[in-house]
């Protein structure tokens, strides 16, 4: 969904290049190597913007002045803001696929699916940023004509599917129960983990969302398995 980099054209002298797309690429620095850093820049402070003021409230100038570019430097990465919606949310779930794969040497199966989301819960209560992102976004994205309506409606049929069929390969592999109801435990753990996300942005020194997502799974754990 991101679009790909590439050279800026000949009408920009090296010295607006030098300002407006970060540093030079020197002796030894991989071609496009200075055009992704820059990238990276741009959507980490568009992430940031997103979460404090929300997508629409947000202006493209606004981005490119906390990205240390001006408006034509970041509209050569990201013609348009639809496009950074995009890679903000693809750098969101890709950060989250890298941590968590990082924690073991195999794809994971039945309640380890369930054991990463309470890894992910932990991690969040860490990252304040990303959630008052995806919070505020999803607040947004309810609306059919919102930029980011299609990414969250795959967001969560991803997570119910994931959730929902690990329930189901733990059953196969006779570590849950038969009749275990895993598309309705998946639903009520994306909205249990959405939910207290919300609670603890409003009162983090009252919500410990990581130590009630885990006592969930334990519940459900201790109920359907086996």
């Amino acid at each position: 969904m991101t679009s790909g980099d590439g050279a800026t054209g000949d009408v920009t002298s090296g010295a607006a290049k030098a300002s407006e797309g970060g540093p030079r690429r020197g002796r030894g620095r991989p071609p496009g190597s200075a055009s992704r850093l820059t990238r990276e820049r741009i959507v980490e402070a568009a992430a940031e913007l997103f979460a404090e003021r929300g997508f629409h409230a947000t202006a493209m100038t606004s981005i490119a002045e906390a990205a240390g570019l001006s408006q034509t430097g970041l509209l050569h990465h990201f013609p348009a803001k639809e496009e950074l919606l995009a890679a903000v949310l693809e750098h969101r779930d890709l950060r989250d696929l890298q941590t968590l794969a990082a924690g073991r040497d195999h794809p994971p199966r039945g309640w380890e699916v369930w054991d990463d989301m309470v890894t992910l819960v932990g991690l969040n209560s860490e990252r304040e940023g990303l959630v008052r992102l995806f919070t505020s976004l999803a607040g947004e994205a309810v609306e059919p004509g919102h930029p980011g309506h299609e990414w969250l409606r795959a967001h969560h049929r991803s997570a119910v599917t994931s959730l929902a069929e690990a329930l189901r390969e733990a059953a196969r592999d006779g570590s849950a129960d038969q009749a275990v109801p895993a598309d309705q435990l998946a639903r009520q753990a994306v909205a249990l983990m959405d939910g207290l996300q919300v609670q603890w942005l409003m009162d983090p020194l009252a919500v410990d969302m990581a130590d009630d997502f885990a006592t969930w799974v334990g519940t459900v754990r201790d109920r359907w398995g086996r």
